[in-house]
């Protein structure tokens, strides 16, 4: 027999209101236990934890880094809270130079690489973490205790210092999945795509403009009104950064837009990307970097941006359209074919990234999941609003509007994990997986609903 809903509503507050009824007596508890007491009497003063996990725990002077049994960190404790994580790169011969600053260890990294970043710890010692409840810890170092933590909140901070890794074939593979749809989408720019330029110049520059200054104007904003931890930051506006999406071709015809200008917006954005997504990156970021009294400490060179982005974008971009123009009968052959295969090509990239640390985005992704709706949506409206103050017709504003929120976050990702930029830092990685998951189940939604409204000439 089904439980009725308004019981399952009132079981979950029971249960809430539990904890909390919970929390308070461990408090009290917890205080009564000081450094150096034994385990045992931990457990006649404050009794059973709810769950205990064996850990090793490593000290940079008064900063601990907790590793779990399979040799992961599992978490960093800070002596100063205000204490920023950084970025650092592999240099030219793709090791990473010697560092004695915790600043370069993260959540998920192995204890050898951790060793390697930062060198030896100023001591270790075998311990166990209790938890009374999921707020209130008592750490353990050789059987006595070293710390007590009370309300313990996993906040967004948390995701500064977390890592999100690939293999080196991993990373290989994500290249080649952002190439190949790049060569697919280029396949498709051929002359007449840009006459719609000359001849309706309107919507074409109002998507540009949209795309490439309304995004990153409004991202930048939202980030400084809702104040994200820098990794969170730093990820939105990378991601702003991005060209469109090549499903917004697929997705404006659904909303019955119009396809000749998505066409044509694809392929400029495609075309002036590997100039704009490098500049808009360095450009709002170094203003956010002025603004925030929260920035990591991270010095991108715009020259190794370029780089990368250049070969992603550049290389296939000329390759799909030389093939396009010395081999048409073969291109319109393979075109939709390869649109299917870059496509599931690209999601399943985007699903690699999230199986490969499902751990850490189950963990952590409550944390960012309305800030990816609402920066998705508010570029949806900014796209779709920019286009109405131009009196578009509503046709050229559902493509705009599509356009805009639907962002390449899949070359988001590339860059993210490169180990020459951000060297796959949490928050980044978290907010542009999302979005590429996100901004495909909001765009069809705004399309079919679309798809169902009378569409009037203005």
């Amino acid at each position: 027999m089904p439980i009725p809903h308004r019981h399952i509503a009132t079981l979950a507050l029971l249960i809430i209101l539990g904890q909390s009824a919970l929390a308070g007596p461990y408090t009290k508890k917890l205080r009564t236990i000081d450094r150096g007491m034994s385990a045992d009497t931990v457990l006649v003063l404050a009794g059973r934890p709810l769950s205990t996990e064996p850990v090793l725990r490593l000290y940079y002077g008064r900063n601990q880094v907790v590793v779990a049994p399979d040799s992961t960190i599992m978490d960093i404790r800070l002596a100063n809270k205000d204490f920023r994580p950084k970025i650092r790169r592999a240099n030219r011969g793709g090791q990473h130079d010697e560092a004695t600053d915790i600043a370069y260890l993260r959540i998920g990294m192995q204890l050898a690489e951790a060793y390697r970043r930062a060198g030896k710890p100023d001591s270790t010692a075998a311990g166990e973490d209790w938890y009374y409840t999921r707020r209130h810890r008592v750490e353990l170092a050789h059987g006595r205790v070293c710390r007590v933590e009370m309300h313990i909140k996993k906040g967004l901070d948390a995701l500064d210092w977390v890592w999100l890794n690939f293999s080196n074939s991993g990373l290989l593979l994500m290249n080649l999945a952002i190439a190949l749809v790049m060569f697919g989408v280029a396949l498709q720019i051929k002359p007449k795509q840009f006459k719609l330029l000359m001849q309706h110049p309107k919507p074409v520059i109002v998507g540009f403009m949209s795309q490439f200054v309304g995004v990153p104007l409004v991202t930048f904003l939202l980030v400084m009104l809702i104040h994200p931890t820098p990794s969170v930051a730093l990820g939105m506006i990378l991601v702003a950064a991005c060209p469109g999406g090549n499903v917004s071709n697929f997705i404006s015809s659904i909303a019955k837009g119009n396809v000749a200008l998505s066409i044509t917006l694809s392929a400029i954005a495609t075309l002036v990307a590997i100039f704009m997504t490098p500049l808009n990156f360095s450009l709002w970021g170094k203003l956010y970097a002025d603004t925030s009294n929260m920035l990591i400490p991270i010095h991108i060179d715009p020259i190794e941006m370029l780089k990368t982005v250049l070969i992603l974008l550049g290389i296939p971009t000329a390759l799909g359209i030389w093939v396009s123009h010395a081999l048409p009968k073969l291109t319109e052959r393979m075109l939709k074919p390869l649109k299917m295969i870059s496509m599931l090509f690209l999601l399943g990239f985007i699903a690699a990234a999230l199986l490969n640390n499902w751990e850490h985005f189950v963990r952590y992704i409550h944390l960012i999941m309305l800030i990816v709706i609402a920066h998705n949506a508010l570029c949806l409206l900014s796209g779709y609003g920019l286009a109405g103050l131009f009196r578009l017709a509503r046709r050229d504003r559902r493509t705009i509007a599509i356009e805009t929120g639907i962002q390449n976050s899949g070359l988001g990702l590339v860059l993210i994990f490169n180990p020459n930029l951000f060297d796959g830092l949490g928050g980044m990685a978290m907010v542009a997986a999302l979005w590429g998951i996100w901004h495909i189940v909001s765009g069809f939604a705004l399309a079919a609903m679309w798809s169902r409204l009378p569409l009037p000439e203005r």
